[in-house]
């Protein structure tokens, strides 16, 4: 019951975006991928999702190959959050939510509805129903787009993925610590979560393991503890940092400047 990644490989224009990646992603953890910009987090994303084929390697979701599910099947067992977020659409807010049923097209309007609601309710944009989706502030339209994807997994067995891409960055500090108590909630329930974080004290605090990426690599996986206090993460990241004992998130850092790191080869 598991949704693993198996000698995945993708490279574009002669840019390698996933090189040689195996992973095993189980339920009832929360997965967070961490890595510069360009290492390559979106990408294993997108090939979990089966949104990014690769030219290598396979995703296997309970053993069978990804690829082989049909788009109806595939939008029944997981939800994705992309990273970039769309600013303008002509709908209110519960429709925009309802989307994340249409591939439960067929059933009683009552049980969309409740599956709307609880979604809303989740994200704290109840209230915001029936408002034009254009006129919320971009943190507003963030929660909406994570309870579109709350719906659209609602009530379904467990283990569903949930792949979060950046599902933090519109939000303020109380909103980033929302959503990510929802990932640890659906993980707890028995999901596969995995999320995309670049905040990595906020990856201390929650995840249950940390897959640090580099160049389209998986340099290192474990435990917060393990990954954060690992003097590899100073040299793909490019800088120094100073780790802090914190009883409550173990493996938590703080940022000390910016100096490079001898040896250290960050990306753009």
């Amino acid at each position: 019951m598991s949704l693993a990644a198996l000698q995945l490989a993708r490279s574009d224009a002669g840019h390698r975006r996933i090189d040689q990646v195996t992973a095993t992603f189980e339920p009832g953890r929360l997965h967070v991928l961490i890595g510069p910009n360009g290492s390559g987090k979106t990408s294993l994303l997108q090939a979990l999702a089966g949104d990014l084929a690769p030219d290598a390697g396979r995703v296997a979701w309970q053993g069978e190959d990804l690829s082989h599910l049909d788009r109806r099947r595939l939008a029944r067992i997981r939800a994705v959050l992309p990273q970039q977020m769309p600013e303008h659409l002509p709908y209110m807010v519960g429709e925009i939510i309802e989307l994340g049923r249409l591939p439960w097209a067929g059933e009683a309007r009552a049980t969309t509805r409740a599956a709307v609601l609880r979604a809303a309710q989740s994200t704290g944009v109840e209230e915001y129903l029936e408002v034009p989706y254009n006129r919320l502030s971009g943190g507003q339209r963030a929660r909406v787009q994570l309870a579109r994807v709350l719906a659209q997994l609602d009530g379904v067995p467990t283990p569903a993925v949930f792949l979060l891409d950046e599902p933090t960055a519109y939000f303020d500090p109380y909103w980033q610590h929302v959503c990510l108590r929802l990932a640890r909630e659906l993980a707890a329930a028995g999901h596969i979560v995995v999320c995309v974080l670049h905040e990595l004290n906020l990856a201390a605090q929650y995840a249950d393991c940390l897959y640090l990426m580099q160049a389209g690599r998986l340099v290192l996986s474990g435990s917060p503890e393990a990954v954060l206090n690992d003097a590899r993460l100073d040299r793909v990241y490019g800088l120094r940092f100073s780790r802090l004992t914190d009883p409550d998130a173990p493996g938590s850092i703080l940022l000390r400047g910016d100096p490079a790191v001898e040896g250290a080869t960050p990306q753009a």
